[in-house]
């Protein structure tokens, strides 16, 4: 019992000092992620408008082509799910290269409750990423079934989905901690989950379909698209089977992050490389 107070103190230590290393951030260097969500908003704009070109110029005209409201929704989703990946491997190869991977690994701390907390801490800024990103489009363009009005009821399924979303951000720093510089590989990987958010379900059949029906990703994209654009909002057994999900992604993704941290101590990968 005694152990466990102690874990939680030391989670709750490193959360505290993580909310105000990300404040910090935020404060000094304001146009580094607002110029990350422009970059992003700029790509997607960029392929809509490009579509009303080559059909004949009008955008209106590709309303029927594609469902634009799941498109921007996975959109977004997977600027959510990069932002998070990105905190944590993308921090240990930075960490790799300046030393401080290496003290963090003779902290006394477990890199895996480091990671957490810094999700944990970086989840607010996250889903007003999500939110700014989505607002900009609503406005942008015309005609767009997405209620803006619903936008708190999706917090839930977004927090639970997050805990999913940590499960692969932890796999993806496992493979950070062995290989250190890793190039594109994880942002092609992330926006590869387009494909998920893309998908239309009902042409899916076989293992992908039993993969799609139990990724977080693609219950939570359901999820939000349901209170956004169909208006239901009442809580249902979704929630719960979202909830499952993602805790089994999240132990998961630990366990073998904590077997990779293990074999990079074991090979002396946590020194500055």
């Amino acid at each position: 019992m005694t152990n466990s107070i102690e874990v939680i103190k030391d989670f709750a230590l490193i959360l505290k000092a993580e909310l105000k290393r990300d404040l910090l951030f935020m404060k000094r260097y304001p146009l580094e992620p607002l110029s990350f969500l422009f970059f992003m908003y700029l790509i997607l704009l960029s392929i809509l408008l490009g579509f009303s070109q080559l059909v004949s110029g009008d955008y209106a005209s590709v309303q029927g082509l594609f469902n634009r409201e799941k498109m921007i929704l996975g959109y977004c989703l997977m600027q959510f799910v990069f932002s998070t990946q990105m905190g944590w491997s993308g921090q240990i190869q930075y960490e790799s290269q300046t030393g401080t991977l290496e003290q963090l690994a003779i902290s006394g701390h477990t890199l895996g409750g480091v990671l957490l907390a810094r999700g944990v801490s970086q989840l607010p800024r996250q889903i007003l990423s999500f939110y700014l990103l989505l607002y900009a489009y609503v406005l942008s363009l015309p005609g767009l079934n997405i209620n803006l009005g619903k936008l708190l009821h999706i917090i839930p399924a977004m927090g639970i989905m997050a805990l999913g979303i940590f499960g692969i951000s932890w796999l993806f720093a496992s493979v950070t901690l062995l290989f250190k510089r890793v190039g594109m590989f994880f942002q092609i990987v992330n926006f590869g989950f387009l494909g998920i958010f893309w998908q239309d379900r009902n042409g899916l059949d076989g293992w992908f379909a039993v993969f799609y029906d139990h990724f977080p990703l693609s219950i939570g994209m359901a999820k939000i698209q349901n209170i956004l654009v169909t208006g239901t909002v009442s809580p249902d057994y979704s929630y719960y089977f979202l909830a499952l999900v993602s805790l089994l992604y999240a132990i998961c993704g630990y366990a073998i992050f904590r077997l990779m941290e293990k074999k990079a101590r074991k090979l002396g990968l946590l020194s500055q490389y």
